[in-house]
């Protein structure tokens, strides 16, 4: 097969990788390489195939071993150690960033939120049930539903501007 020549980042834009492993692979004699500084695009495909070989072989033989590995009792006791480890160890950097958050106006503890319902929760009760002793005398003298619709309404948007100010 005859060998097409081209720029490095031509041949490395084919392989999907730098330039400047092209130029290290052509230095080391790995590709062939013309009078005029092109690269060939074949060799470069049949080096990078070489070497996911060679990764491939090095990927099983290390998969191999930590198979054995996986085997031995005391192996198991540590990896289950040493997951236990990086498990305290994000959990505490999921606390230190609810403190972050917390100390930022972020966060606020649930028995505040509570508190602060509570509260909201005995305002609005003590106001409305206020409504129909304040009330009371007043709408007696007044003859016209509407009317007393009317009055009803503005007192209950008073006193729920209010609680909207607290």
């Amino acid at each position: 097969m005859q060998e097409i020549y081209l720029s490095a980042a031509e041949v490395a834009e084919h392989l999907g990788i730098s330039y400047r492993t092209i130029e290290n692979w052509a230095a080391s004699r790995k590709i062939t390489q013309d009078d005029r500084g092109k690269y060939g695009l074949i060799s470069a495909f049949n080096c990078q195939i070489q070497q996911l070989k060679q990764e491939n072989v090095r990927f099983s033989e290390s998969l191999d071993e930590c198979r054995l590995a996986l085997d031995q009792p005391e192996t198991s006791a540590k990896i289950r150690k040493l997951k236990a480890e990086a498990d305290k160890e994000e959990a505490l950097a999921r606390i230190k960033n609810m403190e972050a958050d917390k100390l930022a106006g972020k966060l606020v503890d649930a028995e505040e939120v509570l508190n602060a319902w509570k509260n909201a929760i005995a305002n609005a009760k003590a106001k409305l049930i206020n409504i129909p002793a304040k009330l009371a005398w007043e709408l007696s003298g007044l003859d016209k539903p509407e009317d007393i619709q009317a009055r009803l309404a503005r007192v209950i948007d008073e006193a729920l501007i209010e609680l909207g100010s607290e």
